[in-house]
């Protein structure tokens, strides 16, 4: 070795003795600890918050220089409150890159870190005075060059840490604990492997889960990109009282400020509980660039089950979005729905769905226009929506032709076991915002036939109302208004049936042939209840009829009165049950019913027939759902009309008829012995006794009769 070079070696090595040796005696003698308490001045004098350190601070030089900080927690904003709390940090420097005026940042380690995050329904959060600009710091005397910072992070350590959360204005409470996060070497153009998980306990929404996420990342900086491979997150928990399980996956997936693309993204998610769900996602050809985000395909396929019924969803569309003006746009949307199950009529209904959907984020609005067609029913309807926090949702449906009784089952109630009957909650309700009118031209519902339906819908604040309810039915119409009220479960109805045919539309809708004739009925009732029991229990309000050239189905009032003309002497009840074969005519009948609590009373019946008048009154019970009424039917003088001339020898002789039972069987009863014992006789001595005269005087010439021909005979010996 030459002597320059000897010489040379001799002063290099002699630097690094020096350097080595100050090294060192910096670790020997110098103690971080000693700075504590200006550290917490300067935390307080700046931040007016409180700065506590109980463990020891510890510096290293060689051959990494780095800080390693222990037992740490920092207060609230002017409060003694904890903020957050970190059990170990651990930040170190590559040595050698700072002798090139390079930071490179080689390792970062985080073990136990708790913080708080807070936020007001009015936006203001407990991290506001740490995001705040330093109005002392001047951006343009930061000579820093960024030329002398290189991203070279050997690996991130997050270890046992935990987030509280409490955001009023995002109605989030709740916690993330045992977070950790582990990478590799994080670099330029260098591919490393990231491992996230997490606990997630939330008690609004009320939410359980557990999240995994492993990845591999590459970013390049000059490029501005960044790539995942094999992306994978899978999420396990709770929501509500429902185990739910949820995977997110895609081969690649490149992100950028420019352009950004993966050619699928896969998503998967279950849900266990009193319904489950099983649904997949496909995003096809997702592209982002210049401003502009499309993708070629949304593909949804989803199935709701709940006991042995099911709802089925394939949903395929193209999306567009522009990024500016956030308007999310869905041009060719198709819906298959199909909904199966065993408790309807027709067990399997599937109705092809088509139309469009815009979505504006920023304005926070939707529009959507569908079409439906199914079995008989073409349908249109158009839907949009404001303020998606407290939706404003305006609507339209028209329906040409819709038959409920095609998917209703008829049943017969089966006598169960009593069981306790829960209380309506409707509290929900109290958000919808609706406004709108469905059309139906063609409706079946009850077997009751309605043409040119039209029910305007309103709702605001708990409060339903149908106003201006219009439609024919029976060669009649229907006009009228309902209410309900969520506030007490309060629901009141106004509604006019006028010049309908009342025969067929109770066979339709009762199945009970009871009465015929055309009229106006008229309903003003109001009811409330906590059950849906209470409902006709706490039923008021009015009910009125008017009818001509009717007959009430049943009874032959004209033939039950000629039996008793032939046993005018038997004063005895006659109980009959009704029989659809037997009628009493009338040219008008009207009557009203009042109710008080689920009890009805009527004492104005006015029946007018050729040889009848029939009024009465009487009870109708909703509570135990039976009738007991009594009409007195009295005998005008006619000879026309329903067998008049055989009932004139009854004429002005009042006979009550009592009518009594469950709405399901009732029966008719002539209270022959209710009538006044002077009237009998008085109907005897003026009807009945010319009669046995006539008898008397037949049987008289007939026994005058019988003896000439026996004294002919005997003389004749």
């Amino acid at each position: 070795m030459n002597k320059p070079l000897k010489i040379l070696v001799l002063v290099v090595s002699a630097v690094l003795l020096v350097i080595g040796l100050g090294i060192a005696y910096l670790s020997l003698i110098f103690d971080p600890n000693q700075f504590k308490s200006q550290l917490v001045e300067l935390v307080k004098d700046k931040k007016h918050r409180t700065l506590s350190i109980d463990g020891n601070i510890q510096l290293k030089f060689f051959p990494k220089l780095g800080v390693n900080l222990e037992k740490i927690k920092l207060s609230e904003f002017e409060s003694p409150t904890q903020f957050a709390a970190l059990e170990q940090a651990q930040v170190s420097l590559a040595l050698m890159p700072l002798l090139q005026k390079q930071i490179v940042i080689d390792k970062v380690s985080l073990h136990g870190l708790q913080l708080r995050y807070q936020r007001d329904v009015a936006g203001k959060s407990n991290i506001d005075d740490l995001l705040a600009k330093d109005a002392a710091t001047d951006p343009s005397t930061d000579n820093t060059s960024k030329q002398t910072m290189r991203f070279d992070i050997e690996g991130i350590d997050i270890a046992r840490s935990q987030f509280e959360i409490d955001d009023q204005k995002a109605k989030l409470q709740g916690s993330i604990k045992d977070l950790n996060l582990s990478t590799g070497k994080i670099s330029d153009k260098n591919k490393t492997p990231v491992k996230f998980s997490a606990s997630i306990n939330f008690q609004q929404p009320k939410a359980e889960a557990h999240v995994e996420l492993n990845t591999a990342l590459r970013f390049d900086l000059v490029q501005k990109s960044l790539d995942l491979q094999d992306f994978k997150t899978q999420i396990s928990g709770k929501l509500g009282a429902d185990t739910i399980s949820a995977q997110i996956e895609t081969t690649g997936m490149n992100l950028s400020s420019q352009q950004s693309a993966s050619d699928q993204i896969n998503i998967t998610a279950t849900s266990d509980g009193a319904q489950s769900l099983n649904a997949k996602l496909a995003i096809k050809k997702f592209a982002m660039s210049d401003k502009k985000l499309s993708l070629g395909a949304i593909e949804l396929h989803a199935e709701l089950k709940q006991g042995g019924a099911s709802k089925l969803i394939d949903l395929k569309s193209s999306l567009a979005m522009e990024m500016e003006t956030q308007l999310i746009q869905l041009p060719q949307l198709a819906i298959q729905l199909i909904l199966k199950d065993p408790k309807l009529a027709q067990t399997d209904i599937a109705i092809p769905i088509t139309g469009r959907a815009a979505i504006n984020l920023k304005e926070k609005s939707i529009d959507t226009t569908l079409a439906a067609k199914f079995d008989e029913t073409q349908l249109h309807t158009s839907v949009q929506v404001q303020n998606f926090s407290a939706p404003s949702i305006r609507f339209k449906v028209d329906i040409d032709k819709l038959n409920l009784d095609r998917y209703v089952k008829a049943t017969t109630p089966e006598k169960t076991t009593e069981t306790k009957e829960e209380d309506l909650d409707l509290a929900s309700l109290k958000s919808l915002n609706l406004d709108g009118t469905i059309n139906i031209a063609a409706l079946q519902v009850k077997n009751l036939h309605i043409n040119q339906v039209r029910l305007p819908i309103k709702a605001a604040q708990g409060e339903f109302a149908m106003t201006g309810i219009a439609a024919q039915l029976y060669q009649g119409s229907v006009a009228g208004n309902m209410h309900f009220d969520v506030d007490g479960n309060r629901f009141q109805m106004q509604q006019t049936l006028s010049n309908i045919q009342i025969n067929p539309l109770l066979l339709d809708f009762m199945k009970k042939d009871i009465v015929e004739g055309r009229g106006t009925l008229s309903l003003q009732i109001n009811t409330h209840g906590k059950r849906v029991s209470q409902f006709k229990d706490n039923l008021n309000g009015t009910i009125r009829t008017q009818l001509t050239d009717g007959a009430v189905k049943g009874i032959n009032l004209a033939k039950s009165l000629r039996e008793f003309k032939a046993k005018i002497l038997n004063r005895s009840d006659q109980q009959q049950a009704a029989n659809k074969n037997e009628k009493t005519d009338f040219s008008a009948m009207s009557a009203s019913i009042n109710f008080a609590d689920g009890i009805g009373n009527s004492d104005d019946l006015d029946m007018k027939s050729p040889f009848l008048r029939v009024g009465g009154k009487g009870q109708v019970n909703l509570r135990n759902s039976t009738l007991d009424y009594t009409a007195r039917a009295t005998i005008v003088n006619t000879a026309v009309g329903q067998d008049g001339a055989d009932l004139s020898q009854l004429k002005d002789l009042t006979i009550p008829v009592r009518i009594s039972g469950p709405f399901e069987q009732l029966g008719y009863q002539l209270q022959f012995a209710q009538i006044g014992s002077e009237a009998l006789k008085s109907a005897f001595k003026a009807k009945a006794a010319p009669v046995l005269d006539e008898k008397k005087k037949e049987l008289k010439e007939k026994v005058n009769e019988q003896l000439k021909d026996k004294l002919k005979g005997l003389f004749s010996r």
